[in-house]
């Protein structure tokens, strides 16, 4: 599965507030929420998370968001993740243009993800 960061940057575009609202949330958050009630969403200090452009939407579609304090560590471990994932990437020199081959790659590397880097992801939580 690829993330929603992967997504904007394979396609090489830029993420803005007007596109992370109309691409991500009105095309994916919107419909999940709706199906599953009482979920609080979490973002972190991003450009396009923090926007004002953003922040109305979010206070307009009644979100809970989780709030996120400036210059806090990101805690996350699929960040981490997504970082691995990247480096493998970087050291087979990936450069091709078809979403077909990234997502066989992507899918190949995260198989081969050693079992106790996962569990040290987890364990750091």
């Amino acid at each position: 599965m690829i993330g929603l960061g992967q997504f904007f940057f394979h396609n090489r575009r830029a993420i803005n507030a007007q596109s992370y609202v109309q691409d991500v949330l009105q095309a994916h958050v919107v419909p999940y929420t709706a199906m599953h009630r009482n979920l609080v969403f979490q973002l972190d200090n991003a450009g396009a998370h923090t926007a004002r452009y953003t922040q109305q939407f979010l206070e307009q579609s009644n979100f809970q968001v989780l709030p996120w304090p400036a210059l806090s560590p990101d805690l996350n471990p699929i960040e981490q993740l997504w970082d691995y994932l990247q480096r493998r990437l970087d050291c087979q020199d990936y450069r091709s243009p078809n979403p077909d081959d990234l997502k066989h790659s992507l899918r190949w590397h995260w198989n081969a993800i050693p079992r106790h880097f996962l569990q040290t992801l987890v364990s750091s939580m």
